[in-house]
């Protein structure tokens, strides 16, 4: 399901909501929300209106762990990093225990080992992974014709990004993960997108081109200007159009 919103904001605002809602969802019926996170500049609006008003104060963040999609290999403090983006922009405004944030440990040398620590950690069926998606269709850190796409075992997976991808050494998690989570929420802004998006939602696509068709079934918000082709598109009632 897609629903294609006029701006940035209303987006940012209908993502929120939707993170609250499943966050209380997984509380209410298994007592745990387990949340695998990502980076980006509409991931971080999103989480500091997670850490505001009126979603900081919920008691769901009491029973909520988090974990990462993806992670450049650097350290924790590095501005580059997903965990610190995620650290200051919610976790540490809602106080989050140390013992509910299970980042990546991308910055150890052995990279194999560090992937087999984040496996260990991970949970059996995440409630929510939050993705976003690059201009020429990459997912978490899986890129075009990655052999991370054929991956059906290990959960995660040290990888090397192309050239334009910096910094290139990073694990991401693997297909397996993504299919098993209980619902799994794509973000896509700006024309730039445009292009990747219809690559994804056309039928017949190849899924090592555009690495996100991985995901297509997931639920999709996106912004008019990302939606410019797909709307051309003959997708039924897939697609929810919302407008001021």
């Amino acid at each position: 399901m897609m629903r294609v919103f006029d701006e940035a904001g209303q987006l940012s605002d209908a993502a929120t909501a939707f993170i609250a809602s499943c966050a209380e969802q997984a509380v209410k019926e298994r007592g745990e929300f387990h949340w695998l996170l990502c980076g980006g500049s509409t991931p971080r609006r999103i989480y500091r209106l997670l850490a505001g008003n009126p979603y900081g104060g919920r008691t769901f963040w009491w029973r909520t762990h988090f974990y990462w999609g993806d992670e450049r290999c650097v350290p924790p403090t590095d501005p580059r990093s997903n965990y610190y983006l995620a650290r200051e922009s919610l976790l540490d405004l809602i106080g989050t225990p140390d013992s509910q944030i299970h980042r990546m440990p991308a910055d150890v040398p052995d990279k194999e080992a560090a992937g087999a620590v984040c496996e260990a950690i991970l949970p059996a069926k995440a409630d929510l992974v939050l993705l976003g998606m690059g201009e020429e269709g990459h997912t978490a850190s899986i890129f075009p014709h990655s052999p991370v796409i054929d991956e059906t075992r290990r959960q995660v997976m040290h990888v090397v990004a192309p050239e334009y991808a910096v910094p290139r050494d990073r694990l991401t998690v693997t297909p397996p993960v993504l299919r098993a989570a209980r619902q799994v929420l794509v973000l896509a802004e700006g024309e730039k997108k445009a292009e990747a998006l219809e690559k994804v939602f056309r039928p017949g696509g190849d899924v090592h081109e555009t690495p996100a068709r991985l995901v297509r079934d997931a639920v999709w918000f996106v912004d008019r200007a990302a939606a410019r082709l797909v709307l051309k598109m003959n997708l039924g009632g897939m697609v929810q159009v919302h407008t001021e």
